[in-house]
């Protein structure tokens, strides 16, 4: 059965702002905003890089219980384009949408490019579940997706194809070997030396194939071989 594809309206990537004054593009930081039409539970985010460094996720939440964001908020990000009505604010919402404080940090800073100078993972396929998060994805009004790059090498940076799920991701199935209890207990209990024993041990034991159409009385020809007792040559 297929996961629920949660709708949303994007707006970004835009540069952040500092005393309402637009940095340059290469500020070395950028957010996209996710606006979700109504309170929604979120299992889980996905997309694809496209040379970010590291991205964090910022959380608005409903007022839950009469709770607002404000009381538990742990900061925000302030960005360019996200404070106007170009993202579409839901009605009745438009302040906690412009207040900074009102959005709650729940990813910090997730590396994604572990090597900003290079190419390596700079167009992976990224995954953020509710469970790294420090905040519940429960009631959630809107998403901001804080983009970092602090290379000067990549002139822009960004994330392409995000999707938002309602559910966690599902495991996928797998068969697991089932061992006899002598086994399990004599494989737990073994080092790495004593495994190494045995096995040479039972190797040495092994009696070497008969020759084609050699009858089952008829010894094995060897050219010599050792006596596994005392370790002489025979």
């Amino acid at each position: 059965m297929a996961r629920e594809v949660l709708k949303f309206q994007a707006s970004g990537p835009h540069p952040v702002t500092a005393d309402d004054a637009a940095l340059s593009p290469r500020s070395g930081c950028m957010v996209i905003t996710l606006a979700f039409p109504r309170p929604t539970q979120i299992g889980e985010i996905t997309f694809r890089n496209y040379y970010t460094w590291a991205v964090g996720v910022h959380v608005l939440r409903a007022n839950v219980g009469g709770a607002t964001n404000k009381s538990t908020s742990k900061g925000g990000v302030t960005g360019s384009g996200l404070m106007g009505a170009g993202i579409g604010l839901l009605k009745g919402e438009g302040g906690e949408w412009r207040d900074p404080t009102a959005w709650q940090v729940g990813v910090a800073n997730k590396v994604i490019m572990p090597h900003p100078h290079t190419e390596t993972a700079s167009h992976a396929f990224i995954s953020i579940t509710c469970l790294e998060s420090r905040v519940e994805w429960q009631e959630v009004l809107g998403l901001r997706l804080v983009l970092r790059q602090p290379s000067p090498v990549w002139r822009t940076f960004s994330v392409d194809d995000i999707t938002a799920y309602r559910e966690l991701p599902r495991l996928p199935t797998f068969s697991v070997s089932v061992l006899p209890q002598h086994q399990q207990a004599l494989q737990a209990q073994e080092t790495p030396l004593e495994r190494l024993i045995r096995q040479t041990d039972n190797a040495l034991r092994t009696p070497p194939p008969r020759a084609p159409g050699a009858r089952q009385d008829e010894p094995t020809s060897l050219v010599g071989n050792y006596d596994i007792t005392s370790l002489q040559y025979a």
